[in-house]
């Protein structure tokens, strides 16, 4: 679908230049009708000096706006002041707070409010009411361009802008602050939808791909043990050989235990198991997979008899998370992690700290959320399908450069009323 077009700075900026070039030519052409009509009693001279201040300034804002560059917002607030001030001058010098274009700083409080901050939009309404006011009390009008003094209709007139500008910037830039929290709201619902598509085609494959493994790996098994039932006399063999063998159960292992828990997915009433022998059950099992990283694992006794939903999500995440932070402490030159559990009040809290060379502050906000990986044959999908399992289960999972060196990743995990108990 074809992205909406929207008025970014950049945008903004253009259309501002191109009506200053056309209030250059309005006032030209004003210039050349009051030698016609007598009625339009204006001074040309400081009329044209003003106009001919604003084009130098416009074609220099011009030159600058063919370079490609980003625009700020706090650009756009300075071209927002110039626009104000320059049409002060030209008031000032066309019949002040009693001109008919004195409307015209509505103009600029407008677009303030639609695009700008809340405060920047303010700001400019203050401008423009400061300068109104001041042509209003005659301190910038010269005398032979004043029309009566304070007459009721010129009060009025002020009196409406004023009340005008303050509705314009309360409402537009509500409106404007909604449509931005729309658009971000929409931005983050077209990430989750991308993330849960990748996720569901993970999963298709990982179904098949369970199916498809388990001959493979019931060969492997056999042909294992008739090596080792060949090779008795070579120990050296038959300890690989049996490093091998659990490797292979642990791979079957896993697959019936995905099976299973695709197969009780639908089951009402969850079973719950006690949270710190389940723990201890996931590190050994780690363990098993990387016989070459040590663990050290620190469980608090308050969770001697916490209780949870057994949660096949939360084991796989938990996994995915070791693996990383033993691949970053190897790569680091070091075999060690340290992986600590806490209760805080109803959350479950696992802390996994790494010596690897650490993340980079860049990297923390997408961590889990962007496809990207800082290992050189990486994919980065670990942590994306530790990161969606968890929101899932209502977690969440956060990685942060350590003081001392290394990684400390956090999961964090609300412990339900129901099936958590002390």
């Amino acid at each position: 679908m074809q992205a909406v077009s929207r008025l970014t700075p950049v945008k903004l900026l253009t259309w501002l230049h191109r009506l200053r070039w056309g209030a250059v030519v309005f006032v030209l052409l004003a210039v050349a009708a009051a030698a016609w009509l007598p009625a339009l009693a204006i001074e040309p001279a400081p009329l044209l000096a003003v106009t001919a201040a604003l084009a130098t300034a416009n074609a220099a804002i011009g030159w600058s706006l063919r370079r490609p560059r980003p625009a700020t917002e706090a650009e756009l607030f300075g071209h927002l002041v110039l626009d104000t001030l320059a049409l002060t001058a030209l008031l000032y010098c066309a019949g002040g707070s009693s001109s008919p274009f004195v409307s015209l700083y509505l103009l600029p409080i407008a677009i303030a409010a639609a695009s700008l901050q809340r405060a920047q939009a303010w700001a400019i309404a203050l401008l423009a009411a400061l300068a109104y006011t001041a042509l209003l009390l005659q301190f910038l009008v010269p005398p032979h361009t004043a029309h009566g003094g304070f007459t009721m209709h010129v009060l009025g007139m002020w009196a409406t802008f004023m009340v005008s500008a303050a509705l314009l910037v309360v409402f537009v830039t509500g409106m404007a602050a909604t449509v931005r929290r729309r658009d971000q709201s929409l931005a983050e619902a077209r990430e989750q939808m991308l993330r849960n598509e990748q996720i569901t085609a993970l999963g298709t494959l990982a179904a098949g791909a369970a199916h498809e493994l388990g001959t493979p790996l019931s060969t492997m098994a056999v042909v294992v043990s008739e090596l080792r039932d060949s090779r008795a006399d070579d120990p050296e063999l038959d300890a690989d050989l049996a490093v091998l063998d659990r490797q292979i159960t642990l791979c079957k292992r896993q697959i019936t235990h995905l099976l299973g828990a695709a197969n009780q997915a639908g089951e009402s009433e969850p079973r719950t198991v006690e949270l710190a022998p389940w723990l201890q059950s996931i590190i050994d099992r780690w363990r098993l997979m990387r016989p070459d990283v040590r663990a050290r694992l620190a469980i608090e006794p308050a969770l001697g008899t916490t209780r949870m939903r057994d949660e096949t999500a939360l084991g796989q995440s938990l996994i995915n998370l070791l693996n990383n932070a033993a691949d970053a402490s190897l790569a680091n030159g070091s075999a060690c992690i340290a992986v600590g559990a806490a209760r805080a009040q109803d959350m479950l809290e696992v802390v996994i700290d790494d010596d690897g060379p650490g993340i980079a502050d860049a990297d923390t906000a997408r961590a889990g959320r962007l496809r990207f990986s800082t290992k050189p044959d990486g994919k980065g999908l670990g942590l994306i399908l530790s990161h969606v399992s968890l929101e899932r289960i209502g977690g969440e999972v956060s990685l942060r450069r350590r003081d001392g060196g290394g990684t400390r990743t956090r999961l964090s995990l609300p412990l339900d009323a129901a099936a958590a108990s002390t």
